[in-house]
């Protein structure tokens, strides 16, 4: 299943979701992400306080409770996703 994860923040938030992004990619990098989660892409707008992760899971839930644990405190919006062009 294809996830796409947007990231929204404040400026004063900046710093705590760039260690989250950084974290998040080292382990992707380093295959060390829990089996069924794939970061198969991120993009940073960080001028617009965004980014858009693209994941490939095999279940949603387990991306939420997985990222859960790092306790993210900035607007977060899942929504599941197919390629339609």
């Amino acid at each position: 299943m294809d996830v796409i994860v947007i990231h929204q923040w404040k400026p004063e938030q900046k710093d705590k979701v760039m260690k989250f992004a950084s974290t998040i990619m080292d382990l992707a990098k380093n295959k060390k992400l829990p089996e069924g989660l794939k970061l198969v892409e991120v993009y940073m707008a960080k001028n617009a306080n965004t980014a858009v992760c693209k994941w490939s899971v095999d279940y949603l839930q387990h991306l939420l409770d997985t990222a859960s644990t790092l306790k993210p405190e900035w607007q977060i919006t899942v929504l599941e996703v197919e390629k339609a062009y």
